[in-house]
């Protein structure tokens, strides 16, 4: 397991029959709709129910990014209140990362930061600058419990090192926060005593990826450590991590490249936990261009 997070069984066994009640209500309880002046005829055939769900899905996903870059703003704000760095600031529309870190001036030292959701399906959208010297990806999951916590870091591992091989975009670090983690609905069991009443305080769970890009020449290179980037550090130092506690937030992907008997290339990822692998993925094969 990925992560030893997990949601309850009571809530999530709630899923399917909510599924099942909204999309059959039209059959199983037509009285409640009319109730409403929604016509049961119309229901499905007359695409009230899937504009309505369209509709309350686009609300929800303009509020979680919003959400989503409000809390990684808070974070560099208390940095900066703290003194920890330099300056930040929050992207434009143009540029493919979210928020400029400046840690250090004279000499300068910036880090970007991309923001997503908690499957990663929009990595690809986001860019490198040229000038980071440090590259973070902030992956918010925030209240869907369809999949394990598990799921989405398995799925946001296995985009960004495909990344990191094919398109050669080399990602430091990522950032993993559950907004469920520590509460009743998902208990956080690296907060020994405070499980499920720790909610926001909670350390996002970091995982260090390799410091240069895998290639035949360099086909497993070495895993960032907390002392080859500023930014981890930071993070845990903010959330009230002890640093013999720290070993519980650190999630190590080690990516290598294989060459096949046919000449093709293979992705081995594994990723390892206080040092033991708690995740292995290889990809399908590919053929070297050029």
């Amino acid at each position: 397991m990925i992560l030893p997070c997990k949601h309850e069984d009571r809530i999530t066994r709630q899923v399917q029959p909510t599924i099942d009640l909204l999309t059959n209500i039209d059959v199983l309880h037509p009285d409640i709709l009319l109730q409403h002046f929604i016509q049961p005829e119309d229901y499905k055939k007359g695409l009230v129910f899937r504009s309505a769900i369209e509709s309350i899905r686009g609300a929800y996903i303009a509020s979680s990014t919003t959400g989503r870059e409000g809390l990684v703003k808070d974070v560099l704000e208390n940095f900066l209140q703290r003194g920890r760095i330099s300056g930040y600031s929050q992207g434009r529309s143009r540029e493919r990362y979210d928020f400029t870190v400046v840690l250090e001036r004279n000499p300068d030292y910036f880090a970007a930061i991309e923001v997503k959701g908690g499957e990663g399906n929009s990595i690809n959208i986001s860019e490198r600058p040229l000038w980071a010297k440090e590259f973070g990806v902030w992956c918010h999951l925030d209240g869907a419990i369809v999949n394990q916590p598990a799921h989405g870091a398995h799925s946001i591992v296995n985009r960004l090192t495909n990344e990191l091989v094919r398109r050669h975009k080399l990602v430091d670090v990522l950032f993993f926060k559950d907004l469920l983690c520590g509460t009743h609905t998902r208990p956080c069991p690296k907060y020994p005593g405070h499980e499920d009443d720790i909610g926001l305080r909670t350390a996002p769970d970091i995982f260090l990826f390799p410091q240069r890009i895998p290639s035949l020449d360099d086909p497993e290179p070495p895993i960032h450590t907390l002392h080859s980037l500023r930014l981890p550090g930071l993070i845990l130092e903010l959330f009230d991590v002890a640093p013999a506690e720290q070993g519980k937030h650190i999630w190590e992907v080690y990516v290598k490249v294989v060459q096949l008997p046919n000449n093709d290339l293979q992705r081995v990822v594994q990723v390892k936990y206080q040092g033991e692998v708690v995740d292995e993925s290889t990809s399908r094969p590919w053929r070297l261009q050029g």
